[in-house]
């Protein structure tokens, strides 16, 4: 059985390494699902915009018949702080976001297909999920979030040597 993709390093240092994530100083961390976000923002005097991988994770098990699954699911979020009602700005910090998002896209593709990355075997890329930010969610702040799939094969078979 191969190990589960490791996400959190997986995805913080394509942050790390992403040329534009760099060159508009986007911050990589991780955070605790949404309700921490605006906690890891808080340090906005020593960062403006933030690529934070989730550190929890939602998980399912299923059978497709043949064999079973454990289906994971990874979430980034990538923000930009703009001013205050300035909408401009606003609009110009989300497509900087958007850009980042298909980026990030290209590259694990790229990483799973070209590479042949066997961590990013099993990751569900034809079909990405990602939601933005509304115009009032966190004053300040635009951008969005997008969530990836990992439908691996898992070995639950009986061991009668783990019960008394």
């Amino acid at each position: 059985m191969k190990d589960l993709f490791p996400a959190l390093d997986y995805f913080t240092q394509l942050a790390k390494s992403n040329r534009l994530a760099t060159e508009h100083d986007f911050h990589p961390c991780l955070c605790s699902g949404p309700d921490s976000i605006q906690g890891v923002m808080d340090s906005f005097r020593k960062h403006k915009n933030f690529i934070m991988v989730d550190d929890t994770t939602s998980q399912q098990t299923f059978s497709n018949g043949v064999g079973y699954f454990r289906r994971d699911v990874y979430t980034v979020f990538i923000v930009a702080h703009y001013r205050y009602d300035d909408m401009a700005e606003r609009e110009q910090k989300l497509n900087l976001c958007r850009q980042l998002f298909r980026q990030f896209h290209s590259r694990l593709l790229h990483d799973r297909d070209g590479l042949g990355d066997e961590r990013l075997t099993y990751l569900q890329l034809n079909n990405i999920y990602s939601t933005e930010l509304g115009r009032y969610a966190m004053n300040g702040v635009t951008g969005l979030y997008f969530m990836v799939q990992n439908e691996q094969p898992i070995d639950i078979s009986y061991e009668q040597s783990e019960w008394t």
